[in-house]
């Protein structure tokens, strides 16, 4: 007799992607059954943190739009001293929760929130590198960047970064913010922006 396929709730984690260096090297995050839930991909990830090397340490990130939360544990993983996860899913928010358990994860924030709620007060505290990376039909990210330059959430030569699809309109930058590096790999730009 062959057996049915499993589609109960008990499935909702059919994923995993791995971290990729530092503390937790080779460790792995659980991915949600979500739409639209679109972790950044291993290669994206190194070439980031590549760019990203000389300001790990000790950085103060903001994770919007966390989802598995691959960005800020890995940041974590290299040397950041703090993340704040903001994650408006339910689920997606437990699985953080579950896995800076399971990391042992010291100095981690979670929201489960919009990242427009979250950003609508004034910040009590600024940060070093955001990572936003929001779903890519939501064409949110022009919004949420004057939303952190307007409510004074970074720190002097804050570091950015930004993933949309390819076809999708480079968001509006405020003065004083630059692209230090942009990249293209298959549907997806991806860039590092700064604030002077």
């Amino acid at each position: 007799m062959p057996r049915k396929k499993n589609t109960s709730p008990n499935n909702a984690y059919p994923g995993r992607i791995r971290i990729v260096a530092g503390i937790w090297r080779n460790r792995f995050l659980k991915v949600a059954n979500l739409e639209n839930l679109r972790p950044t991909s291993e290669r994206i990830r190194e070439t980031l943190f590549n760019w990203l090397a000389p300001d790990m340490e000790n950085a103060r990130c903001l994770d919007l739009f966390a989802g598995t939360g691959s960005l800020g544990f890995e940041a974590l993983s290299r040397g950041a001293s703090s993340v704040t996860f903001v994650e408006k899913s339910k689920i997606a928010s437990k699985l953080l929760q579950d896995a800076a358990k399971l990391l042992e994860a010291e100095n981690i924030n979670i929201f489960n929130q919009e990242a427009q709620v979250f950003l609508k007060p004034k910040a009590d505290q600024r940060y070093s590198l955001v990572f936003l990376d929001p779903p890519f039909g939501d064409k949110l990210l022009s919004d949420i960047i004057a939303f952190l330059h307007h409510g004074n959430w970074l720190s002097v030569g804050a570091k950015i970064y930004v993933e949309l699809e390819i076809n999708q309109d480079f968001p509006v930058l405020p003065e004083g913010w630059v692209v230090t590096h942009k990249k293209n790999i298959g549907k997806v730009c991806f860039a590092l922006l700064k604030v002077i």
